[in-house]
């Protein structure tokens, strides 16, 4: 047993000291802080939160269905990669750890992706390489940041970002390997989200701007390979965005072109505007108590930045910079490439929240501050110190920025758990072909996690793991409801009220013999069961529902299933 004891030798224990300052001494330790910090601190205390909960559910929904099913579109014809990591997540048992990694390991792709272009676009310039990851890590101004909701939107991003440096790396002379990496790069963006058109007509400049005229052979040849690979997006695009059915039509706001300009250059400002990432965030929804201290977020973002401030010194340029006119047209056209990417999304519906407006744009300005910092410093090295100090701010406010997201999902975290327990702990399981209503005033100082139609049903597909639950979230102020009928509840849902009345839609019927209902209690934040039709508003003067309600019967008491507990991190 002597020879299985590990001890540390006098040797072993000289080698400590130096491996401690050699890994405290490299950029990657200070990467994966400023990720931690931005993104990962509070990992195992956020679940979902919206549109991601859509998502799982309908990963669910195509279990079964073979691998073609996945590929079907989410709401817009391009969005035929969108669920996959939601499929991934699902076949794991811990789903939701799941997707933060995914998103964690997107978050930092994109980070050293704009790196790698960095140095593509600008060789030896070490201190612009290590700006623009830094900047593009603590890059903090989308209100989703950290928000599982943007999962397919941070994956394409990152895949257009990879296509960009694939091909810089054929235009400096790479192999034809990089065309193919480049196609299948911007295929798996274009096929998961459009978040990459408003930055494709820029790719061209950026190649030109690195190759010149003199590489315009391997510019076209890789140019042609991408146009090639997204022609068929190109022609699906332009039906979904000229079709008045599709989704394009409720999604983009009708608004005068001066709104509109003002609502770009608003956006825009935003990215260069990095306090306002950790104080003046939009408001959505009543903020939940606290989860971070305030003096917590402040410690970390002084402790980053200092950390920053230590490495960014060491890192340098060479000592003759790049001409001026030359280097600041690269920043210019980033530059460009931010504010295109905000104008896309000005027109839409929240973009005045700034939900997933910056997703993209975030990343082509924190390159556009590397290079204009990192240029600056190397004209004027005297001054070094103040030039530094503009990037300083953008890390400290940005991982400020990023606490102040996790604060808000957290917070929002434990009220959505304590109401989705009590919905499986009033009702572990339900019987085959039980309806469940859950029902509620307006609660105009809470989010609910089962807020809308939608949300419900997928939380109850989720929770109960069956696709074909027969569900409604019926609550006055989202446009639902029922009435009583000898033979059930007959009920609409939202946006079909109209419909109902004038008879030109069908109802949505639940019989009373297999009907729960649970009340949403505003004080307490839980669903309780309505065990009883009488003195029910609702059920209560019906015979055929004082006959037949009888929820007891349908519900099957049992410990939580480890599905369960998974989906609500228990």
């Amino acid at each position: 047993m002597g020879g299985l004891v590990l001890s540390e030798t006098p040797e072993a224990r000289g080698r400590w000291p130096p491996r401690l300052a050699v890994g405290l001494n490299s950029d990657g330790l200070l990467y994966f802080a400023l990720l931690f910090l931005v993104w990962g601190l509070t990992v195992p205390m956020r679940g979902m939160w919206q549109d991601d909960t859509l998502l799982l559910r309908m990963a669910r929904e195509y279990q079964g269905h073979g691998f073609m099913a996945a590929l079907t579109p989410v709401v817009t014809p391009l969005r035929r990669l969108y669920t996959l990591p939601f499929r991934l997540a699902l076949a794991m048992p811990q789903p939701i750890w799941t997707l933060h990694l995914i998103f964690g390991a997107a978050w930092l792709g994109q980070a050293l992706a704009a790196g790698w272009i960095s140095r593509l676009l600008m060789p030896g310039r070490r201190l612009t390489q290590f700006l623009a990851i830094c900047l593009t890590l603590t890059a903090t101004s989308d209100y989703l940041t950290n928000n599982l909701t943007s999962l397919g939107y941070n994956i394409s991003a990152l895949m257009l970002l990879l296509a960009v440096g694939c091909s810089l790396r054929y235009v400096t002379g790479g192999s034809a390997g990089w065309i193919a990496i480049a196609c299948v790069a911007v295929a798996v963006s274009i096929w998961t989200i459009d978040v990459a058109i408003p930055a494709l007509p820029f790719v061209p400049l950026l190649l030109f701007w690195r190759g010149g005229t003199e590489a315009w052979r391997r510019i076209l040849l890789v140019l042609s390979a991408l146009g090639l690979t997204l022609a068929p997006a190109a022609r699906v695009e332009w039906w979904f965005l000229h079709d008045p059915t599709s989704y394009a039509a409720v999604a983009i706001l009708p608004m005068h072109l001066a709104e509109r300009l003002d609502r770009t250059i608003r956006l825009a400002y935003e990215n260069f505007a990095p306090w306002r990432w950790a104080f003046t965030r939009p408001i959505w929804y009543p903020r939940p108590p606290a989860a971070i201290p305030m003096w917590a977020m402040a410690l970390a973002a002084g402790v980053a930045a200092a950390w920053f401030a230590i490495r960014a010194r060491r890192a340098q340029n060479p000592d003759r910079p790049d001409r001026t006119i030359r280097t600041l047209l690269l920043a210019g056209i980033f530059a460009a490439m931010a504010l295109i990417a905000n104008a896309a999304y000005a027109g839409l519906q929240m973009a005045n929240i700034h939900y997933r407006t910056h997703v993209l744009s975030r990343t082509w300005a924190s390159m556009a501050i590397a290079v204009s910092a990192g240029w600056a410093v190397q004209r004027w090295p005297r001054f070094r110190t103040a030039f530094l100090l503009v990037p300083l701010l953008f890390v400290g406010f940005g991982v400020w920025g990023g606490l102040e997201r996790q604060d808000l999902w957290v917070s929002t975290w434990r009220l959505h758990k304590k109401e989705l327990l009590s919905i499986v702990t009033t009702a572990p399981a339900l019987t085959p072909g039980t309806g469940i209503i859950l029902r509620s005033p307006p609660t105009p100082d809470l989010y609910l996690a089962t807020e809308a139609d939608y949300l419900a049903q997928s939380w109850l597909i989720l929770l109960y793991d069956d696709p074909a639950i027969h569900a409604l979230r019926m609550a006055p102020d989202r446009g639902t409801g029922c009435r009583a009928t000898p033979e059930g509840l007959t009920c609409w849902h939202e946006q079909k009220a109209e419909c109902f009345d004038a008879g030109t839609c069908a109802a949505d019927r639940f019989p009373y013999e297999t009907l729960v209902i649970m009340d949403f209690d505003n004080r307490r934040g839980t669903w309780r069961l309505v065990s009883s039709p009488l003195g029910d508003p609702l059920l209560g003067g019906s015979a055929a529902a004082l006959a037949g309600y009888r929820p007891a019967g349908r519900i099957v008491e049992r410990p939580l299933t480890p599905r369960q507990r998974a989906l609500l991190l228990e």
